[in-house]
């Protein structure tokens, strides 16, 4: 039914070792040395109506575990568009996901101009991988995200740190939705609407 590839051990593994490569390439870019958990993938998705979401847009995801779950509970006539800076991510994702996703080799700040360049006025969902760092996540890019939750549009995201959450976020109604320790290291999801 959909159109990924599927999850062996083997695919497992290349993930987990492109991750870890990426890490010790970039760990500002890369904040962990592993993928996110399949538990956090599920936590990521909890408390969200599937059948009210028809466009999502995805920023910094990796190796595609939180796109996974994406995949599984969207509709088919879903536009989930997935925006990732690092180029051995993007062919990884493309090689995963084919025609079931859009892959943009992009900074996550060109939020506006990719929503513009995919025909999407309003984003029903809006799932964050970005490191906490403050080049990952500013002004820019948190206007834009304030733009789109003042509309409606469902933001999740993830981090290791929750009091920097509260600092990089403090103009948005956040609120803790979930707390994973099936994870490593731990994490703690976030959520508005």
């Amino acid at each position: 039914m959909n159109n990924t590839c599927p999850k062996t051990p083997e695919r497992e593994r290349k993930d987990a070792f492109l991750f870890a490569k990426n890490f010790f390439k970039n760990p500002l870019r890369n904040a962990s040395i592993t993928p996110s958990s399949v538990f956090a993938g599920h936590a990521m998705m909890q408390g969200i109506d599937f059948s009210k979401i028809h466009t999502v847009m995805e920023l910094g995801p990796g190796t595609g575990v939180f796109t996974t779950e994406l995949v599984k509970k969207c509709a088919l006539n879903t536009k989930i568009v997935l925006v990732e800076l690092e180029k051995s991510y993007v062919e990884n994702l493309r090689r995963k996901f084919g025609a079931r996703v859009t892959v943009e080799n992009a900074n996550a700040q060109l939020l506006d101009t990719l929503l513009l360049k995919h025909g999407i006025s309003k984003l029903d969902l809006l799932i964050s991988g970005l490191p906490f760092f403050e080049e990952a996540i500013n002004d820019r890019l948190l206007a834009s995200i304030k733009k789109q939750t003042d509309t409606g549009t469902i933001f999740r995201f993830f981090t290791y740190m929750p009091p920097v959450v509260k600092r990089i976020y403090k103009n948005l109604p956040i609120r803790k939705t979930a707390f994973v320790l099936r994870n490593i290291p731990p994490l703690w999801i976030y959520g508005v609407n």
